[in-house]
C-alpha cells in the first residue's frame, strides 16, 4: 500500500506572516472563490427580496369587521370550513413568478382585538380575495354583518419609547416540530352535560374584555396557503414512532457499482447450492413495531396522521398590549393572556410558547438596552402584518380553528361585538355618512356611485325650444 504523505509547510509559513499579509495569502491562494460564492449568495437573496417588496407593494389591502349573530350556535367547526375554503387562494407559482416579478402567496391576517374593553373580530385581506373572504363567512354564517373599517394599528405610536404610550408585544412559535399537532377543540367536547362544549376561546375573550379605558390588546394570526410537502415530515415522523425501515431508493450510480458484488453473490449461492445441505434461510425482521407501541405511542402516531390528513397553512401568532402610561400594567395582559393559550397545550405532543429572539426583556441589564429596538419592531410588524420576526410554522385548520372561532351560545362574553338581528337590506330613507362611529371602530361607507354623463348640447336646445314653445301657449 502506498503511504501518503501530507506537507504541512504551507500553513506553517503562513502563521509566520503578519496577520494582515496572512489574510491576503490566503485570499490570493483560492479564499477569493469562498468570497465570491459568498457574494453571489448574498446577492441573490437581495435580489428575490427587492422583486418581492415592489411585488407586495402594488397590493391594496382591506380591513373588515366581523360580527356575528348573537344566538350563535355554530362550534369551531364552521371556522373549519372557512379556513378550508381559504386554500383555494393557493397557486403554484414556477421561476419566473416566483423569481422575476416576485409572486408570492396571499396573506390574510384573522386579528382579535380589544380597545378599552370593546372586543371585535377582523380580518385583513387583499382587496382581491374580498369576495372569497365574504363568500366564506357566509356561507357559514348568514346571517353575520361584514363590514369595512379604518386600521385600528394606525392610532398609537410605532416607536418607542413614548411620552403617552407603553407598549409590550411578542411572537409565538412551537416547541417541537410542526408535525405534532396542537390540543384541538375535538377535545374540548364532552356529551355529559347540556352545553356539551367547553368553549376554549372564554378564558381569551375574559382577558380581552378585562381592558379598561386606555387600554388595548390585540392578536394577530398570519396565514398563507402552502402545498402539501410539509406532510413529508409527518410521514417520517410516523415511521420513526412506528419502527419502520426506510428504505432507500437505489440511483443508477448504486446499480452500477453493485452489479459485481451481485455476479459474485450469485456465484456464491450457486458453489453453496451444490454441496450436501443448503444453508438455513435467514429470519425476517418484523417491518413495524405496531403491535409493541404503548397506549400513548399509539396516540401520538394517530394525532400526526390526523394533522396531515387536512389542509396547512404557513403560519405566524402576535400579540400586542398598548396602554397610556397612567394605565400601562403589562401583568394584567400578558401572563393572563399566556394562560389563555396554554389551553390549546398538550403535553405529549405540541405547545405555543413566546419566541425569545423577538421578545422585549428587561430581567438583565445587557437585555434592556434593545427594549426599544424590539418593541418599535414588534408593533412595526404587526400594523403591516409582515412576515419578519419569528420563523413561520404549519398549523392546519383544525388548529387555526380552535385558536380562532367566534363565541358559542352559552360562552359569556358581553363586551364582543355582535349583530342583533338578522341581516337584511337597509331602507332607502335611511340618512348615511361617510363614516359611523361604531364603537372604537370607524365603519367605512361603500364608495358612492359615480354621476350620471351630462347629456349632449342638441338635447339641451331641444330642451329650451319646448320650453319656449310652452311658454307662449301660456301667454296666449
Amino acid at each position: 500500500m502506498p503511504t501518503v504523505y501530507i506537507n504541512l509547510d504551507y500553513f506553517l509559513n503562513l502563521g509566520d506572516l503578519p496577520f494582515p499579509l496572512m489574510l491576503a495569502r490566503l485570499f490570493l491562494d483560492g479564499g477569493w472563490a469562498i468570497v465570491l460564492i459568498f457574494m453571489l449568495q448574498t446577492g441573490w437573496i437581495l435580489w428575490v427580496q427587492s422583486r418581492q417588496i415592489k411585488y407586495n407593494s402594488a397590493i391594496s389591502y382591506t380591513l373588515l369587521a366581523i360580527d356575528v349573530p348573537r344566538m350563535n350556535e355554530q362550534t369551531p367547526k364552521a371556522v373549519e370550513q372557512i379556513f378550508a375554503q381559504l386554500a383555494g387562494a393557493y397557486s403554484g407559482l414556477d421561476n419566473i413568478e416566483k423569481y422575476w416579478i416576485g409572486k408570492t402567496q396571499a396573506v390574510f391576517s384573522f386579528e382579535l382585538v380589544s380597545i378599552d374593553g370593546y372586543v371585535q373580530f377582523l380580518v385583513h385581506t387583499p382587496n382581491k380575495y374580498r369576495d372569497l373572504i365574504e363568500a366564506a363567512f357566509y356561507s357559514q354564517y348568514p346571517d353575520a354583518d361584514i363590514v369595512e373599517v379604518d386600521d385600528y394599528a394606525n392610532k398609537v405610536p410605532l416607536k418607542y419609547p413614548d411620552p403617552e404610550w407603553d407598549c409590550w408585544g411578542t411572537e409565538f412559535a412551537l416547541k417541537k416540530p410542526a408535525a405534532f399537532p396542537l390540543r384541538t377543540h375535538i377535545q374540548f367536547e364532552h356529551s355529559l352535560s347540556e352545553e356539551y362544549f367547553k368553549d376554549p376561546l372564554s378564558p381569551l375573550l375574559e382577558v380581552f374584555s378585562s381592558m379598561k379605558h386606555g387600554e388595548q390588546l390585540w392578536f394577530q394570526i398570519l396565514v398563507s396557503p402552502t402545498d402539501d410537502s410539509w406532510k413529508d415530515e409527518s410521514a417520517v415522523l410516523v415511521d420513526k414512532i412506528a419502527g419502520k425501515k426506510k428504505v432507500l431508493k437505489k440511483t443508477i450510480l448504486d446499480e452500477v457499482i453493485d452489479f459485481p458484488m451481485v455476479i459474485l453473490g450469485e456465484i456464491g449461492s450457486s458453489i453453496l447450492s451444490s454441496g450436501e445441505s443448503a444453508p438455513p434461510p435467514k429470519k425476517e425482521e418484523p417491518k413495524s413495531k405496531m403491535m409493541e407501541l404503548t397506549p400513548g405511542e399509539k396516540n401520538l402516531l394517530e394525532a400526526v396522521q390526523l394533522k396531515a390528513s387536512k389542509h396547512g397553512f404557513q403560519t405566524k401568532m402576535r400579540m400586542v398590549y398598548v396602554a397610556k402610561r397612567g394605565v400601562f400594567n403589562k401583568g394584567k395582559a400578558i401572563s393572563p393572556f399566556k394562560g389563555a393559550l396554554g389551553q390549546f397545550t398538550a403535553l405529549d405532543t405540541n405547545a405555543l410558547k413566546p419566541y425569545g429572539k423577538v421578545t422585549p426583556k428587561s430581567d438583565y441589564a445587557w437585555e434592556r438596552w434593545s427594549v426599544p429596538t424590539k418593541t418599535t419592531n414588534i408593533i412595526r410588524n404587526f400594523k403591516n402584518r409582515s412576515g419578519r420576526g419569528a420563523p413561520p410554522y404549519i398549523l392546519n385548520i383544525e388548529e387555526l380553528a380552535t385558536v380562532y372561532h367566534f363565541p358559542y351560545l352559552h360562552t359569556k362574553a358581553p363586551l364582543v361585538k355582535r349583530t342583533d338581528a338578522r341581516r337584511a337590506e337597509p331602507p332607502m330613507s335611511l340618512p348615511t355618512a361617510d363614516t359611523v362611529d361604531f364603537g372604537p371602530l370607524r365603519r367605512k361607507k361603500p364608495p358612492a356611485p359615480p354621476p350620471e354623463p351630462a347629456k349632449p348640447e342638441e338635447d339641451k336646445d331641444e330642451l329650451d325650444s319646448a320650453l319656449e314653445g310652452e311658454d307662449a301657449e301660456l301667454v296666449e
